[in-house]
């Protein structure tokens, strides 16, 4: 069994939600955690994308910095990175035989185990222990509280991004439940930043945890178009390369984000931020990924996601036909999602994530009301995407295990 085997035999759930297990496991490899710094994010949407910009700016301040995300697209090695490069399979083989011994070692609760999301968390401490690095921008798995990357002491910004209704069945069925929930990472005398425009209720939440929360300031002046957007924040100008309105947002966050560190001794030029904001890319995330037609991918799974979509596509695409490939898991508030995709388009290609998550095409065809074409291999849905006419657009979403077959398939032209 190679490593990554290893690592996804251990499960998605591992028992009684708690924090007990990862304890233990990094107890028993001296906990490397407590030898580092963080930046620590929770929150339902642009996690990611926050993540990735706050690690480029840092990068580009000359810090060493660790990223560690999930899921991944096409690589499992995209979930663990220092200064934008993925742990490589030696070092990962190595530290997961070094994990697996210290998980013989320990001692859980009966009828549990160790998760995968556990192992994997561990493994990441390890290796950014081991490579020396000065920050590590740690990006919560699920929910907050009792989320196996928290086990962390305080970090040096709690970061939480928009929330909104999703993993009902685990976090609650309220806003207030999950912004709850997400809370948890905010560990006392700690700075904690919120994501500008969260809901009057997961606000409210968010300061009964932390009532000198930060929200970043208002930006003005923004534009936005195919190859990115620009704003004024704090009297600046800046640029990201990362397409839709929702990205200025996830750069306010993340310019909050810089400015704390700033004020509690790190030592961050304006050009830093100014090259980190421009440089940072995100795969899956409205990510232009074939010219002719042109075709994006776009990993918004839930409603908020598709909004985003909706959003990019009214103000950006709007002047073109748009044909969407959707495929999507089963878990999801798939009713909301399908009358905003609905509206959006002038075609519909329904398709299948290779997940056993993943939802019937027919059974996700009953859904839509207007003609749809069907096609069960997605592979044979991107193909379709490439005969679309070269004038029109193709947004490929619904699903992160969809954006990632659809990475693998056209980086094949590259």
């Amino acid at each position: 069994m190679n490593a990554i085997e290893h690592i996804h035999s251990h499960g998605r759930f591992s028992g009684k939600a708690g924090l007990h297990r990862i304890k233990a496991l990094c107890n028993a490899l001296e906990n490397p955690q407590d030898k580092l710094k963080f930046i620590h994010l929770a929150g339902t949407n642009g996690k990611g994308s926050t993540a990735t910009m706050i690690a480029s700016v840092m990068q580009k301040a000359g810090y060493k910095t660790g990223l560690f995300t999930s899921p991944f697209l096409v690589k499992f090695n995209e979930r663990i990175k220092i200064n934008g490069q993925m742990i490589n399979d030696f070092d990962l083989e190595r530290l997961t035989n070094k994990v697996s011994q210290a998980e013989k070692t320990i001692k859980i609760p009966d009828g549990e185990k160790i998760g995968e999301f556990e192992f994997v968390t561990a493994l990441a401490f390890l290796y950014f222990l081991e490579q020396k690095c000065d920050i590590v921008v740690l990006e919560t798995g699920l929910g907050g509280s009792f989320d196996a990357t928290n086990i962390i002491k305080k970090p040096e910004v709690a970061v939480i991004t928009p929330i909104s209704l999703d993993h009902t069945q685990v976090l609650g069925d309220t806003l207030s439940e999950i912004a709850s929930t997400k809370a948890g990472i905010i560990k006392p005398n700690c700075k904690a930043v919120t994501a500008f425009g969260q809901k009057d209720e997961v606000l409210s939440v968010l300061k009964a945890v932390k009532p000198d929360i930060i929200e970043p300031e208002q930006i003005f002046k923004s534009q936005y178009d195919l190859n990115g957007a620009s704003f004024i924040f704090k009297n600046e100008e800046y640029r990201i390369s990362m397409i839709g309105k929702h990205q200025i947002q996830n750069a306010q966050t993340a310019l909050q984000t810089i400015f704390e560190l700033k004020n509690i001794g790190w030592n961050i030029p304006e050009s830093a931020i100014k090259q980190g904001l421009k440089c940072a890319k995100i795969c899956g995330r409205m990510e232009k990924i074939y010219k002719n037609p042109l075709i994006f991918l776009d990993g918004g799974h839930n409603i908020d996601g598709v909004n985003s979509i909706a959003n990019t596509v009214k103000t950006i695409l709007n002047d073109r036909k748009l044909h969407l490939i959707i495929g999507m898991v089963s878990d999801k508030d798939i009713k909301s999602c399908i009358n905003v995709l609905n509206s959006l388009s002038d075609s519909i290609i329904i398709t299948e994530p290779n997940n056993p998550r993943a939802m019937d095409v027919y059974e996700l065809a009953k859904y839509f009301n207007k003609k749809v074409q069907i096609f069960k291999n997605s592979y044979d849905a991107f193909r379709k995407a490439l005969e679309i006419p070269k004038e029109d657009v193709v947004i490929i979403c619904g699903s992160l295990y969809l954006i990632g077959e659809a990475e693998s398939f056209f980086n094949s032209f590259t």
